[in-house]
């Protein structure tokens, strides 16, 4: 059975999420951005062994520890979109702007709209091109277990920032429309601050998005 754990890392209280298959203990962690040691303690406490790290986009508070759990775990860095890796290459510059750790740079995968991945048995995702936060930003839907790993592009009740270099208030937009509201409604939204939610709220509520 596919489980999942959350916890709340660096001062913006960014959600990084821990993934797992319970039987066979392989574990993802999504956006892990800071407090490496607080994923470490709980991959540790639950007897996981990390094979992969899924990024949605490269601002820091979603890639801080990504350097340290790779040298300690060598797990496989998947996504963000290739338009990211600017972020990515520059993430002490991103350290200094938004006065959190040093962190160091990283290879990563690349991911492109519509990718199929299977980080872990039992879990597959495909991959959803949602630029806008991010030139490279996606979102990651799980079908079979109905949620979707939206980052920062959908929250509950409100939408990501634009205004960090890159952003795109219209491709933003864009994107939940094209990507994210066709998706059922009882579908989890999962997304990088906040509470959770679902696709049927989001498209009754959510005042960034009208009527959709």
């Amino acid at each position: 059975m596919i489980k999942l754990l959350q916890l709340n890392v660096t001062v913006y209280g960014q959600n990084c999420r821990i993934i797992y298959n319970d039987e066979s203990h392989d574990a993802l962690v999504v956006d892990p951005g800071g407090n490496c040691e607080q994923i470490e303690q709980l991959l540790e406490e639950h007897k996981l062994k990390l094979n992969a790290i899924l990024l949605t986009h490269g601002h820091l508070d979603h890639i801080g520890a990504v350097s340290q759990l790779v040298d300690k775990t060598h797990a496989e860095v998947i996504g963000p979109g290739i338009e990211d890796r600017a972020l990515i290459e520059a993430i002490s510059s991103q350290a200094s702007m938004l006065s959190l750790p040093y962190a160091e740079s990283f290879e990563f995968k690349p991911v492109y709209d519509g990718d199929i991945l299977t980080p872990i048995p039992s879990l597959k995702f495909k991959v959803l091109k949602t630029p806008g936060h991010t030139p490279g930003g996606v979102c990651y839907y799980c079908e079979d277990f109905a949620f979707v790993l939206t980052g920062d592009t959908l929250f509950c009740g409100s939408v990501g920032r634009t205004d960090f270099p890159g952003g795109s208030y219209e491709a933003l937009i864009d994107s939940i429309y094209q990507k994210l509201l066709d998706l059922p409604d009882d579908t989890r939204v999962l997304s990088g601050h906040g509470e959770d939610s679902t696709i049927g709220y989001e498209r009754r509520a959510n005042p960034f998005l009208g009527q959709a």
